[in-house]
């Protein structure tokens, strides 16, 4: 079986490598360029990587890199600013200033450069032309604008229309070759909040401990990429500048595209811009000393809400021989199938969740190995993680003695590249990879032979890896309930900056003159480019063609979800872990599934029931046959349903207490009051009267109702029609659906405050809802454009106010969202996570945009040429087309949507966008929801805006 899998997953590989072709070669400069060709969207995913991040930091400042990635947005010498000359003046006395801050320990002297600072930012602001960057970007039908900072990279990325490759080329490379770190200070804040967010977060603050007792804080890896707090008061702008100068040179950068153009085209816009960048000398660094672990170091802590173990042995670094192979070991001890040693715990109910893992870094790597106890909800404590760590290396040993079945490895290799193909499905995916692999000094070569390197793992390459590295020198961190102490960040007081308004820079204009590739505008015709056939009463069966590979998939929707019938979350959860009655217990059955190169997957929603397979098309009757079996006869036991109920219960005695609960269940009540969710679940008495039997009954309900069956895959339409009568169990006399149903809104009569106190709270959690008008389907274009304008990233109106001009948080969004039925309202909801302090100043500024809309009629035809080009580029995968166009027609459409909404966008006004406004949203009631340290918020001036109620835990969860 393993040599036949092998082959077809190879053969497969080869036909997707035909499809997609991905080169790679340098430019004079030292530039890396890496192309992957691939006609299948019309749309090109672009990248910039460079082999730099926080592990580059100085040691004395730290977070260095990430800043870089921030103020990397704020234009150059010719994007963002009116006149630079003038500009450099100010820019230049900037630099000066942040020197004289990073020598000065004085706290008055501290104060008054920060003073001075902030003036020289706003006398530098008259010739700032604000997000210009990101204008710039949205004219050209760019999406999804993003950066990322790692240990190892820093990454520029978005998306963007087939026909603007030249624009984009042109923006980006002007981008990296004369970068201006404009508007510092303010970015600063932003970066302080992000700093406060991750603070906030339990699961964040366990990562850096266990990097910091790993690796130790003196080696860069041990440190948090965005810095510490004593480093992020006082930063350098010298250094951030001299830290570009040295990592940001061609030959330690690459450049990555990925999706529909040509290659020879591509290459000659390429050596036009980034052609032109001048060759540097490639940074040399001091080398990095690996960790050392001298038998078991012992670590605990008190920073999560539940008890955590890890434990880390030391691994290998990126591209080493031994990767591939520790990869595939990780996956033998735990996998997304459950099929591994480690696996068969949780499946038995005797550890709640364990995750295995490689992190291969640069300069080093571990072997990562988490877990979560079990909770008692009778004895109401949790499974010792003493008893844990037992089980767990218990399974280390089996693993390192070649106890397990010869096949389960030929299982994993061919899981591995089904994934990969999976992967290549998408530009974007598939430059994500690209780009990550650069940056560990892979190769194009590395990313075709991956394949053959992963089947060419033999049992004795695991044994030798299993027993190298999994040894008694490893660290184990233990964290038992408790909250972690956190820095203080005092924010400095500063003016926001007020750039120059209306202008436009000549880079600007040079962009909006170049003339797009033209391309054949792409609509998908709903009744012929899928096949869809009633094949039985009330069951449709919609087909797509797959012409990119072997792998097929199948989904089952049913017409019911947990509204209807409230136990279907845990029905799902537990047919997860069931067997087959007199066949196989829960862990065999994950393996017969592995065995055909399958795997399956129930889940649900509010409305719907899903059962998904996916796999080698060869296996798909097999795979049907199993599948139905398992819903028909499913074997389940009690432990499974104590680890099932002890995981919610457990829970819930924790969410009280932990702030991203709260903010989630805050949000609930402000939309629903008593519809919540989280007041209308099961208490935990319901629970504990619950069944194996009742839940399983629940699924096999929601199975009898109105079924949609959704296959994509190689098989003409006739055969797999004739494969799933044959052997799928499609039950008769179904239901009548009732999806999608809505939860009923609450509805106010003025504004309101709703505030929950949390005394650990560094940053303020600020939800707000807004109760539109009845939605129907022709206002979609103008909702599109509108949420655009209020809410489009960075080149929204909310982002732009709350973060790039008042720096008041990380995050600020805000999107007018429509209900999945016509004639209900729609609602417009906005979140600002804030410093305490700045808590009331935020929810004034945020509820003044909504009231007071700043009108920018200059921006239309921006929006306008956004709107178009995106909705042209972004077009559902073959994967999921036939789901759209199910949804589609639900919804009303008789055509691809796209059309229309063209036809809208080509003449819309900005009028239309503030007609809207006014008739939607302007005087409506606004209700605002804050979870956050009280005695830190301004409260007096919140309830200059309206009553606030306070709430405690108890009105907004149920018991």
């Amino acid at each position: 079986m393993k040599k036949l899998l092998s082959i077809t997953v190879l053969l497969l590989f080869i036909a997707t490598s035909i499809m997609a072709q991905t080169t790679s070669y340098k430019l004079k400069n030292g530039l890396t360029i890496i192309l992957n060709e691939d006609h299948q969207q019309p749309s090109i995913y672009g990248c910039i990587v460079t082999k730099s991040g926080s592990k580059d930091d100085p040691s004395d400042a730290t977070g260095l890199a990430h800043y870089l990635e921030h103020v990397l947005f704020k234009g150059t010498s010719e994007i963002g600013t009116t006149n630079w000359e003038q500009e450099k003046v100010h820019y230049d006395k900037i630099i000066a200033l942040y020197d004289d801050l990073e020598k000065t320990t004085v706290e008055e002297d501290i104060n008054r450069i920060q003073k001075e600072i902030n003036e020289e930012s706003l006398l530098a602001g008259k010739f700032t032309i604000a997000n210009e960057f990101s204008n710039i970007i949205q004219s050209i039908g760019g999406t999804s604008l993003n950066a990322g900072t790692g240990f190892d990279m820093t990454q520029f990325y978005n998306n963007f229309p087939a026909g603007q490759l030249e624009a984009w080329l042109e923006i980006y490379s002007n981008r990296f070759v004369h970068p201006v770190f404009r508007g510092f200070q303010a970015e600063l804040e932003t970066v302080y909040e992000e700093k406060n967010m991750y603070s906030d977060s339990p699961f964040s603050v366990l990562g850096e401990e266990f990097n910091s007792a790993y690796y130790g804080e003196k080696t860069p890896y041990g440190r948090p990429i965005i810095g510490f707090t004593e480093h992020l008061k006082k930063p350098s702008l010298s250094k951030l500048i001299k830290h570009y100068e040295k990592f940001y040179v061609p030959g330690n950068m690459g450049l990555i595209l990925s999706g529909d153009f040509n290659s020879e085209n591509a290459k000659k816009l390429i050596e036009n811009t980034f052609g032109k960048w001048d060759a540097k000398p490639l940074p040399i660094r001091k080398p990095i000393t690996k960790a050392s672990l001298n038998g078991n170091k012992k670590v605990k802590i008190k920073v999560t809400p539940i008890p955590v173990a890890i434990w880390g042995f030391p691994a290998v670094e990126s591209g080493n021989k031994d990767e591939i192979a520790l990869d595939i070991m990780c996956r033998l001890l735990s996998n997304n199938e459950q099929t591994g040693i480690l696996d068969k715990y949780v499946i038995d109910g005797d550890i709640q969740n364990i995750s295995v893992g490689l992190d291969s870094k640069i300069n080093d790597g571990l072997l990562q190995i988490l877990s979560v106890p079990i909770f008692d909800y009778n004895q109401l404590n949790f499974t010792p993680l003493s008893a844990v760590e037992k089980m767990i290396f218990k399974g280390i040993e089996e693993l390192k003695s070649g106890t397990f079945e010869e096949w389960t490895l030929s299982a994993i290799q061919d899981k591995m590249c089904t994934d990969f193909e999976l992967a290549k499905e998408s530009g974007n995916s598939t430059g994500r990879i690209l780009a990550s692999m650069f940056a560990s000094h892979q190769t194009i070569e590395d990313f075709d032979k991956y394949p053959t390197k992963v089947q060419s793992v033999t049992k004795d390459d695991i044994l030798k890896v299993a027993n190298e590295y999994l040894t008694d020198n490893y660290l184990s961190l233990f964290s038992s309930r408790g909250k972690a102490e956190k820095d203080k960040i005092e924010k400095p007081e500063i003016k926001p900056i007020e750039p120059s308004k209306g202008s436009v820079s000549d880079f600007s204009k040079k962009i909006a003159i170049i003339a797009p590739l033209e391309k054949t505008p792409q609509y998908f015709d709903l009744n012929k480019d899928i096949t869809k056939e009633t094949i039985a009463d009330k069951v449709n069966l919609y087909y797509n063609q797959n012409s990119k590979n072997n792998v097929f998939s199948l989904t089952l929707k049913y017409g019911v979800g947990n509204i209807e019938i409230p136990t279907l979350d845990l029905a799902t959860s537990l047919m997860n872990k069931a067997g087959i009655m007199a066949m196989f217990t829960p862990h065999e059955l994950k393996k017969e599934f592995a065995k055909i190169s399958c795997s399956y997957y129930f889940s649900n929603d509010e409305n719907y029931t899903y059962v998904t397979l996916t796999g080698q098309e060869q296996n798909l009757a097999q795979a049907c046959q199993l599948l139905s079996r398992t819903y028909i006869l499913p074997a389940l036991d009690d432990k499974q349903m104590d680890q099932l109920l002890g995981s919610i219960i457990g829970s819930r005695r924790m969410e009280k207490d932990e702030k991203d609960s709260q903010s989630s269940a805050i949000e609930e009540y402000l939309k629903y009051h008593e519809n919540s969710p989280e007041l209308t679940r099961l208490s935990n008495e319901d629970l504990k009267s619950l069944t194996k039997s009742t839940l399983t009954a629940d699924f096999i309900k929601a199975t009898q109702y109105e079924t949609s069956i959704h296959y994509v895959g190689k098989k003409p339409f006739k055969e797999v029609k004739e494969t799933l009568m044959a052997n799928l169990a499609i039950p008769s006399g179904l239901k009548e659906s009732n999806s999608p149903q809505l939860i009923e809104d609450f509805n106010y009569s003025e504004n309101t405050i709703y505030f929950l106190n949390n005394s650990d709270a560094r940053q303020s959690d600020v939800h707000l809802v807004l109760l539109g008008e009845n939605f129907n389907l022709d206002q979609q274009p103008i909702i599109n454009a509108f949420n655009q304008y209020f809410g489009g990233g960075f080149n929204g109106i909310v982002l732009q106010e709350l973060r790039e001009l008042r720096s008041f948080a990380y995050t600020a969004q805000a999107m007018y969202s429509t209900p999945d039925i016509t004639n209900k309202p729609a609602h417009l909801n906005g979140y600002i996570g804030v410093q305490a302090d700045k808590t009331a100043d935020a929810v004034t500024e945020f509820i003044k945009l909504i009231r007071e809309l700043p009108e920018k009629p200059e921006r239309i035809e921006n929006i306008r040429s956004y709107l178009v080009q995106a909705t042209l580029s972004n077009k559902p995968s073959f994967r999921y087309l036939s789901q759209n166009i199910e949804e589609w027609q639900r919804l009303g459409y008789n055509e691809d949507p796209s059309k229309s909404k063209i036809a809208s966008y080509s003449d819309m006004t900005f009028n239309d966008i503030l007609d809207f406004y006014k008739k939607n949203i302007q005087n409506k009631p606004i209700a605002i929801a804050i979870v956050g340290n009280k005695k830190l918020v301004d409260i007096k001036k919140l309830e200059e805006i309206a009553k606030i109620t306070y709430l405690n835990p108890n009105k907004i969860f149920k018991d």
